[in-house]
């Protein structure tokens, strides 16, 4: 599995090779960017390239939970 943070409008933001790194790195922008909770998304990708699922979107900004 390939795990690819990407923006809103498609631009690739950064991609791990790790589920939890990904999940991590997505926290941790919104977190500094609260506004950014619809703006960036986790995508996961199979072996073959396709997406497996759609996007993943952080819940909230840490401190608010």
């Amino acid at each position: 599995m390939h795990y690819v943070l990407l923006s809103s409008t498609g631009n690739m933001v950064d991609s791990y090779e790790e589920e939890s790194i990904a999940r991590a790195a997505l926290q941790r922008i919104v977190d500094a960017e609260p506004e950014a909770i619809k703006d960036v998304a986790l995508m996961i990708y199979g072996k073959d390239g396709q997406p497996v699922g759609g996007p993943v979107f952080a819940e909230t900004p840490s401190g608010l939970r």
